[in-house]
This record gives C-alpha cells, structure tokens and sequence, in this order.
C-alpha cells in the first residue's frame, strides 16, 4: 500500500518528523528527520523487524549491540531483529534518513500514538511485538 505522500507524523517534544512513504504486510518504508541534536529515544530492541537506516543528508550516530558508528549521508546500519540499539543527531544541523522496517507491523500506529503524548509505559506494553526495552 503506498500512503499518502502528505502524511507526516511529527513529534513536537522532540522535533522528530517521520513522513511514511511506502506500507505494506513485508516492509516499511519512512523518511525521517531530526531536527534536534541528542537522543530521540531510549535504548531498544525490535522483537521481530530489522530496521535499517541509510543517512539521506547530515551526520548521524548509532549504537548497536554495543558498537557505536557515526557516518553521514551514504551510511547504512542494519539492525537485526532482537539487537538493543540507539540512533541519535550528534551534531546542531537536521538529519535526514530513510528507514525501513522488515516487516512493518504496528509501528506507523505506535509512532502516532507515542508522538501525540500517550503513556509510553502503556505504549509499550501494547505493542510489545513491535518494541520493548532491553532485558539485562
């Protein structure tokens, strides 16, 4: 299913903008942006998606597994499902990244959620299938 291309999900805490691109049952397709400098997110793990980031414009860093890589545009990260991992703008310019999520389940529906201000605690405990903290 491709989506609108207007559709833009904004996070106004955070200045994160995710614009959905392509949606369907094996893939999901994002442009994301971020807008901030410093960490959007908690450390996590996607139980069963891979995620994988290509920087579009700007600097981007990740952490996965415990490996730490900044690159700008032309890097490529690839989470592997089940992997705890951190992405975040080291720098004081946007990012721009393309990100795609294999399979898609829930997570257009968890970001709008999380974005509009709901629990994230509740959130996720409902989508636990799509993104869960780390277990020691």
């Amino acid at each position: 299913m491709v989506c609108d291309p207007d559709q833009v999900i904004e996070n106004p805490r955070t200045g994160e903008r995710v614009e959905v691109i392509d949606e369907s049952s094996d893939a999901l397709v994002m442009l994301t942006t971020w807008t901030r400098s410093g960490q959007r997110a908690h450390e996590h793990v996607h139980p069963g998606m891979q995620e994988r980031f290509e920087v579009l414009e700007g600097v981007a860093a990740f952490r996965v597994d415990g490996v730490e890589v900044t690159g700008g545009p032309g890097t490529v990260v690839v989470v592997p499902p089940g992997k705890p991992h951190l992405a975040w703008n080291p720098t004081d310019t946007s990012v721009r990244l393309r990100v795609e999520m294999r399979p898609g389940l829930r997570w257009v529906e968890f970001t709008e959620r999380l974005f509009a201000g709901e629990d994230p605690v509740e959130l996720l405990q409902q989508f636990a299938d799509e993104v869960r903290l780390p277990t020691a």
